[in-house]
């Protein structure tokens, strides 16, 4: 009778522990989201590449991190938006600046489309455009002394999806106001012709931008990630080193994926003397012959605490394996706990996916536009106490 007892309770446990599960599932599901959308930066440079078990480690950060609430769907909102923005600012500072947007937009699209809130047939359009296939039945353009046939093309296919039936004809009907908004400066925040601006969606809106002034398309990302994400999205956090040093372990390389003209090895220097390390901070320059030279360096480090920082590493190349199985030993020794090891490197698809994923990745390029600047020119600022 005993064992049954406890059978039944077992089972009355195990049900409980599957409802909570399940009640769970859509942070799951976020969570696969964007590490797929971590695994599609691969296809964009190949010094993108990432690792599950660490992206595993960033999710359960955000799980003990993220705010707290008795209601199950504000403890699953926290954590989906603790862990959204966690994985976009920890991965921003590996990227290169002209691929932040374009991060920030993929995983806004992703996460739309699996609420089931993006229409497939148009996203496809938004990234392949139009091709028309048959020019003997495709409507001449009616404003061909202002628009090319190219955006003819684009609005020709574009009024076959649904929710685009009638937009050529309005060119005839429409066409000196199409040209007042293809002329505009801002197009994508002005009227739209006709019954065009009360019957398309934001995204809608942006075919349509597409289609005409793709000059504009940048400026219709950013506006649409603001309103689905938050303007923090769109606003790449400052690169701080000592953060990003803290983050790391003694098996974690630090890979500097370089810019042209510009070199980490300063701002490396001013972070060891920071940080009480300027004695113990090693550098070399990899080229022919230095191969033994880093070897002996690394090894010394481990033992010894030191930081390590092998420079150019994509011109030893063919010493790569040896550091590939450096770096793997580095799970298996018992390194000194103030050991570091810096990598830099141009971005080469010859360069180990193993050290790319067991690495963070650190961009060399300096931030676009004048806030950014300005920002990261505030935080550069040392202030010396009173």
């Amino acid at each position: 009778m005993e064992v049954i007892e406890q059978l039944a309770i077992a089972e009355q446990t195990e049900a409980q522990i599957d409802t909570a599960r399940e009640g769970y599932r859509p942070c799951s599901q976020r969570a696969a989201i964007l590490f797929f959308v971590l695994n599609d930066l691969g296809l964009i440079d190949p010094m993108y590449q990432f690792a599950l078990d660490a992206y595993i480690d960033l999710f359960n950060l955000s799980i003990e991190k993220s705010p707290r609430s008795p209601k199950l769907e504000e403890r699953i909102l926290h954590l989906n938006d603790y862990h959204t923005y966690c994985v976009y600012r920890y991965t921003c500072r590996g990227l290169f600046e002209r691929h932040k947007l374009l991060f920030s937009f993929h995983i806004c699209l992703k996460i739309l489309e699996a609420a089931g809130k993006l229409n497939q047939e148009e996203y496809n359009f938004f990234l392949r455009g139009g091709v028309v296939l048959d020019q003997e039945n495709q409507m001449d353009n009616p404003c061909s002394t202002w628009l090319s046939d190219q955006s003819w093309d684009h609005i020709s296919e574009l009024d076959k999806l649904a929710n685009f039936h009638g937009l050529v004809t309005s060119f005839e009907q429409y066409a000196r106001d199409w040209n007042l908004w293809y002329t505009s400066a801002e197009p994508e925040t002005s009227q739209l012709p006709g019954e065009w601006d009360n019957t398309t969606n934001e995204f809608q809106r942006m075919l349509i931008v597409r289609s005409l002034r793709p000059d504009r398309v940048s400026f219709c990302a950013t506006g649409f990630i603001v309103n689905n994400l938050g303007s923090r999205f769109v606003e790449p956090p400052v690169l701080e080193m000592k953060q990003v040093l803290e983050d790391s372990t003694t098996r974690t390389p630090l890979i500097f994926v370089l810019s042209p003209g510009v070199d980490p090895t300063s701002s490396l220097l001013v972070l060891a003397e920071n940080c009480g390390m300027a004695k113990k901070f090693n550098c070399l320059s990899l080229g022919q012959g230095q191969a033994p030279i880093a070897t002996r360096l690394i090894r010394e480090g481990v033992r010894e605490g030191n930081w390590v920082f092998l420079a150019n590493c994509h011109l030893a190349l063919s010493w790569m394996p040896m550091l590939e199985k450096l770096v793997e030993n580095l799970a298996t020794d018992e390194p000194h706990a103030e050991f570091r090891l810096w990598l830099s490197s141009s971005p080469n698809a010859a360069f180990p996916i193993s050290i790319l994923q067991a690495g963070i990745k650190i961009t060399t390029e300096p931030p676009k536009g004048i806030r950014a600047n300005m920002k990261r020119l505030y935080h550069l600022i040392k202030v010396s106490p009173d």
